[in-house]
């Protein structure tokens, strides 16, 4: 029996070494992540809001609120208040800066959902054209019971 311990471990080059040199390593894409918050196709399921522990205080019971009650949807009821106080103050009051930052704000807002109705009813109308044409006894049937519903609108 040979105590030669230099038979386990020819000498040889030292490919690990060289893979490591100034390029990355084309096997790090099995190391294991250092994040593990990571997004899961990001984009694809409309805006998503990290809250966390770096931006709430209680990041479980603002998630609840947002799933409740969007940012947007808060905001809107904010600013509905706000225009009523607003309304109520003297005339001269209601002319500050801020106020006429406020309302063109609002206008703005205002317009943009006005368009985004507009292109849902745009696809509605396109829907109803489809239907007409596919399968005309079902276009009769929700004709009949839109024209109710606009008339009950009037």
């Amino acid at each position: 029996m040979s105590s030669d311990s230099q038979l386990s471990n020819p000498p040889g080059w030292d490919w690990t070494s060289w893979m490591k040199g100034p390029m990355p390593n084309p096997l790090d894409f099995f190391a294991m992540p250092r994040n593990f918050i990571q997004p899961v196709l990001p984009g694809w399921f409309g805006i998503v809001n990290n809250i966390t522990e770096q931006n709430s205080s209680a990041p479980d019971t603002e998630r609840e609120i947002v799933a409740a009650q969007s940012y947007g949807r808060q905001l809107g009821r904010v600013m509905d208040a706000l225009a009523v106080v607003i309304a109520d103050l003297p005339k001269e009051q209601q002319d500050a800066p801020a106020f006429e930052e406020f309302a063109k704000l609002r206008r703005e807002i205002d317009g943009i959902k006005a368009q985004a109705a507009a292109r849902r009813l745009d696809r509605i109308a396109a829907d109803l054209a489809t239907l007409k044409a596919t399968k005309p006894e079902e276009y009769e049937r929700l004709a009949v019971t839109l024209r109710k519903a606009l008339e009950g609108a009037s």
